[in-house]
């Protein structure tokens, strides 16, 4: 029997606690559907802002005045799990807190003890149905050892099972690494699998120096390029799942938002991404085009850290 996932969330009580928490119920429910299972965890971080605290009363007072506040966040991750999950969906604990200056390395660790497959997080402030990392998300998307699920602003307005992975695939070890990750998912969850490759037209103020024309063709043959890359991708991902027939689209356009929304990606779509060549092996680590993505996907995204694969 296939051994469940467990996804740990980053829990605030606010907008982004609720949109993180409804990424992972959607994954839940998409699990669920299929005959699978995910072991749902939300996780607050509070500030450690002395290690030794002294006997003062003030500092007792600030103490006790802290776990109240965990305690607080505990308890309302706990309602608002009950509202979107399932009783079988929830970890033991299903909420807790922790405490340390550093909340990235606090929901590492929490990832760690738990054995944690992904972490889950919500936007920070930026427009409705894009992510826009926080100083804790930034952290994690260049150190994370697990996979990174982001939730857009607004996510918790789709509660609907995922019906599609879509995966972004340039042919690079990070990609591949990507590619499979999502292929066993796909199989997982028994949902469709969909290859694609992203290409934006460099804006010009100017005419280039071979003229419009050869810039066309440029693209025009990139695109080819692309589409063979891809449908190898696809004949090799069908020999491993020999269940999955995986379709296929290339983007291109004058920006990265037109180049993204040129492949159609739906509600029902979870885009999972590779991250960089340039990042220490088994950590998640974004390049520049990776960073794009993520800031102008108009869907949830799942990004796999370099060296490492999700449901093998």
């Amino acid at each position: 029997m296939t051994t469940a996932l467990s996804a740990l969330v980053g829990w605030l009580p606010d907008d982004s606690g609720h949109d993180a928490l409804a990424l992972t119920a959607r994954m839940a429910a998409t699990a669920r559907a299929a005959g699978a299972s995910m072991t749902v965890r939300a996780c607050t971080v509070l500030p450690r802002t002395w290690p030794f605290p002294s006997m003062a009363p003030v500092d007792a007072e600030y103490r006790r005045w802290l776990v109240e506040q965990g305690n607080n966040s505990a308890r309302s991750a706990n309602a608002a799990m009950a509202d979107v999950l399932t009783p079988a969906d929830l970890g033991s604990p299903a909420a807790f807190f922790t405490e340390n200056a550093a909340e990235s390395t606090a929901l590492t660790d929490a990832a760690a003890k738990y054995h944690a497959d992904l972490v889950a997080l919500g936007s920070s402030d930026g427009p409705d149905g894009r992510f826009t990392p926080g100083s804790t998300s930034e952290a994690l998307l260049h150190s994370s050892n697990v996979p990174l699920a982001l939730a857009p602003s607004g996510a918790r307005a789709v509660s609907e099972p995922f019906s599609r992975l879509s995966c972004a695939y340039t042919g690079t070890a990070e990609s591949k690494d990507a590619l499979y990750s999502a292929a066993a998912l796909a199989v997982r969850w028994n949902v469709d699998l969909h290859l694609v490759a992203f290409a934006p037209r460099r804006s010009t103020t100017y005419p280039p120096f071979g003229g419009y024309d050869a810039e066309d063709m440029v693209t025009s043959q990139w695109r080819e390029q692309a589409s063979g890359l891809l449908e190898s991708a696809a004949s090799d991902v069908t020999a491993a799942y020999p269940s999955l027939r995986p379709t296929c689209a290339v983007g291109s356009g004058g920006d990265w938002r037109h180049v993204i929304d040129s492949v159609s990606l739906g509600s029902g779509d979870l885009l999972v991404l590779g991250s960089s060549r340039l990042g220490p092996l088994a950590r998640v680590f974004l390049g520049s085009t990776a960073s794009k993505i993520v800031r102008h996907s108009p869907v949830p995204v799942l990004v796999v850290p370099r060296g490492s694969r999700l449901a093998r």
